[in-house]
């Protein structure tokens, strides 16, 4: 029986991909969420525990037996602009912090895996080049924001902890599962739109250029973490991308090809929380942990199409 993961938040888009893979790999895997919808029929590597990552005591009960805890749950998205800084501090940073206080308790615990934001904690940058992970953090959303702030309380917490910390930044996660009611990435709302004939807002003539990663091939970085030498005390920081840019319009183009159908464009203009370039260099995950992409973006559409006309 390999280790036992526990998957904070593992019940949204990409908890359910990662509960799969991991599964699929036979690892115990534990998923903790507010709400929990179990799968049918039931996966013996699968668990199910009902948890508000608030209630500290509980969330440390249910990792009690954890390998590896993976922290995935945040309560906001890119494109929510929050009228109170401190209710987004509350929601998605101290429940980390109080967490990883108590962590070091955790017998079993050999490395806590974040989820961060490589589409979001580095801001505009002036030059339009893949950004390194030694990059200047200057976020322009409070989504960005809360996540660089998560980041350093990680590391800080850390340093004197007998665990090892694993910041990972993605940088646009697309895939099955996708939430299609909050907005949570293009391509499934355009998808979406097409499928219900709806109009899709389109900002700036879809001029932004973004990184575009499958999810599945993000759950394969965090299992190049797994079962290696424990860097108790450290906490490491990795891009995870595809490091091909593209625009959002190129994006459309390639959704009606692949659907056959004309999306309807509700044109507006551009978002102060949208950066004009975001392409992230992955180097130093692809040379420390010999992880590449699997999965091309032409690829990861059909699958994401396929996936919305059975389920959606």
């Amino acid at each position: 029986m390999k280790p036992t993961i526990v998957i904070i938040g593992g019940n949204g888009f990409v908890g359910k991909n990662f509960t799969s893979y991991f599964s699929d790999k036979k690892y115990k895997v534990i998923v903790a969420d507010h709400s929990i919808k179990k799968l049918n029929p039931v996966d013996p590597y699968i668990e199910f525990v009902a948890v508000d990552i608030h209630h500290t005591k509980e969330l440390l009960k249910v990792t009690e037996k954890a390998d590896y805890v993976i922290w995935l749950v945040h309560a906001s998205v890119p494109s929510t602009q929050d009228e109170s800084l401190v209710d987004d501090f509350t929601l998605n940073v101290s429940p980390i912090i109080k967490f990883l206080e108590k962590a070091g308790d955790l017998k079993n615990l050999k490395k806590f895996i974040y989820l961060s934001s490589g589409g979001t904690v580095y801001g505009n940058t002036e030059q339009h080049t893949p950004i390194k992970e030694s990059h200047e953090q200057k976020p322009i959303s409070n989504y960005g924001l809360s996540k660089s702030v998560a980041e350093k309380y990680i590391e800080y917490i850390t340093n004197n902890k007998p665990f090892e910390a694993v910041v990972l930044r993605p940088s646009n996660v697309y895939g099955p599962f996708q939430n299609l009611v909050k907005p949570q990435g293009i391509i499934g709302f355009a998808f979406k739109a097409i499928k219900n004939n709806l109009t899709l807002d389109l900002y700036d003539e879809g001029k932004v250029i973004r990184d575009f990663i499958y999810v599945k091939d993000l759950a394969n970085s965090v299992d190049k973490f797994l079962n290696t030498d424990i860097l108790a005390g450290s906490t490491s920081f990795y891009n995870v991308g595809s490091e091909e840019g593209i625009s959002i319009k190129g994006i459309l183009d390639r959704i009606e090809k692949i659907t056959g159908e004309k999306l309807q464009l509700n044109h507006k203009t551009s978002r102060n929380f949208d950066c004009e370039y975001n392409v992230l260099d992955t180097s130093k995950l692809s040379q420390q942990k010999d992880w590449s992409k699997e999965t091309t973006l032409d690829e990861g559409l059909i699958n994401v199409w396929e996936w919305i006309k059975s389920d959606n």
